[in-house]
């Protein structure tokens, strides 16, 4: 039994297969698994859950994100298909609450110590809209969102 599990385990490691993601379709949310972890790995959530904070806006064989705030990860290489890029925007809206933790942000009860949603503007991608609050902009989809800091 241990040896059936161990070569199934190495023969999803090898092919570059890394659960969700070789499914993760545009429009599906994540949340980042470990916010104390600096290297991105996200997991799939409801995308009426409050972990959502995360959508995949782009799934692609390409060396970078769209111009933009995305956070971003690739996928295992695998022979067939090449690396894949996810670029992830935040999924919030406006009076959502926020903890930061390196880069990563969870929706939160508000209170001390949180940042807060204070305008979600899409079909624009323009930081002078956030009056000098912190901004995050996206070219795909075209969208500005505020956050105080």
């Amino acid at each position: 039994m241990k040896i059936t599990v161990l070569v199934a385990a190495l023969a999803l490691a090898l092919s570059g297969c890394s659960g969700w993601h070789e499914q993760a379709g545009v429009g599906e949310c994540a949340r980042q698994i470990d916010v104390n972890d600096t290297s991105v790995n996200m997991e799939e959530v409801d995308c009426s859950s409050d972990q959502a904070v995360y959508r995949v806006s782009s799934r692609e064989k390409r060396t970078m994100c769209p111009t933009g705030d995305y956070l971003d990860e690739s996928s295992g290489r695998s022979r067939k298909t090449g690396k894949t890029r996810y670029c992830y925007v935040l999924n919030v809206r406006e009076g959502d609450c926020l903890k930061a933790t390196n880069q990563y942000f969870q929706r939160v009860a508000c209170g001390a110590g949180t940042r807060k949603v204070t305008k979600v503007v899409d079909g624009k991608s323009d930081r002078l809209l956030c009056a000098g609050e912190d901004s995050k902009t996206y070219s795909q989809p075209v969208k500005t969102i505020c956050i105080t800091k």
